[in-house]
């Protein structure tokens, strides 16, 4: 989130106009809270897992700068060190959630994964989980929200779900577009909100659609941010749908969380590594992105020859070759 300074701006001096800091025997000002009753452990326990890519191959996506936040946050340790560089398993503490979610509610429930061939078959899928929700879960529509992770397709993207729906007499509405930005749910009728518009907004159910956008590429910080702040929209049940190439994958990684009983076995980054990180990860400006779209056309064009035959690699420039060589080298380590 933005700083003090940003958000409540500066005097003529450049001095913040409001501090916030904690100062030993006086009130503090910066409280985590200790309990989180708006989403199960379960699910916070994948969110964090899929935010960072506890469980990414080859390695993770983002880390805090100081490990003892896991502890702030409501995770306890269960084996190794929380420290830079080094191996820790981490939990959600038994008093970091409210007991009713144990009593209530049970994991392989609570959080589901389906991959799909394409969207067509991920949107009926979709769509029969909610009508068995409004007809057998005792479930209203105004209980369920379908997360779209992308503003710029969303209205494409919903209309194919809005009308699997519409095929089982299932209102739906698309928020901002088909009703004001400032109204999420509506009674008789299922939400579906792009990752902006679900901001701030909470549902019992929560389906999260076309989530391979968020698995790899570029700017993946923020790719990842979005899944984390989709599947924290919901208090009992989330459900993440993806579909295409890059859905196993994404697949595997919340097979792992499942797997390992939804605790986070991962190394800590150390100090260098975290800036490498961010370095990798981070949002292009839009002269990187012209830059990065233009090299990705002269490669296409430029690899085209080799790869159909047509150009053998041994008739190039020995200097050409060794950066060939290097592209190779780069990709087998995941272009890091």
């Amino acid at each position: 989130m933005p700083s003090a300074e940003e958000l409540f701006g500066t005097n003529d001096t450049a001095r913040p106009l409001v501090t916030i800091h904690n100062e030993s025997g006086r009130p503090r000002q910066d409280v985590i809270l200790p309990v989180c009753y708006r989403n199960t452990p379960w699910a916070l326990t994948l969110a964090h897992a899929l935010g960072f890519g506890i469980y990414r191959e080859p390695k993770l996506v983002q880390h805090f700068d100081d490990p003892s936040l896991w502890t702030d946050i409501g995770y306890e340790t269960v084996d190794g060190v929380l420290a830079l560089g080094s191996e820790v398993t981490l939990q959600r503490a038994k008093q970091s959630y409210p007991p009713f979610f144990d009593r209530l509610l049970k994991p392989e429930d609570a959080v589901v994964s389906r991959a799909f061939a394409d969207e067509i078959e991920q949107a009926e899928w979709v769509a029969q989980s909610i009508q068995r929700n409004l007809t057998e879960d005792e479930l209203e529509a105004d209980d369920i929200l379908i997360v779209l992770p992308s503003a710029l397709t969303a209205k494409s993207d919903a209309a194919v779900i809005s009308e699997a729906l519409q095929r089982r007499q299932i209102a739906s509405h698309l928020v901002g577009v088909m009703t004001s930005v400032d109204e999420v749910f509506h009674s008789g009728s299922v939400a579906l909100a792009n990752i902006y518009r679900s901001k701030g907004n909470e549902a019992p159910v929560v389906y999260l659609v076309n989530a391979q956008l968020c698995y790899g590429g570029p700017e993946l910080t923020r790719k990842r941010n979005t899944l984390f702040t989709a599947i924290t929209r919901s208090r009992a049940w989330v459900r993440v749908c993806a579909w295409g190439s890059s859905s196993d994958a994404l697949m595997q990684e919340i097979d792992a969380v499942r797997a390992k009983g939804f605790q986070l076995s991962f190394r800590i980054p150390t100090e260098s590594e975290n800036k490498e990180l961010r370095r990798i990860h981070r949002d292009l400006s839009d002269q990187e992105r012209k830059k990065r779209d233009t090299v990705e056309r002269q490669l296409d064009r430029a690899l085209d020859p080799l790869l159909s035959g047509e150009l053998q690699l041994e008739t190039l420039a020995p200097e050409v070759r060794a950066k060939v060589e290097r592209l190779r080298e780069l990709v087998g380590n995941g272009g890091q």
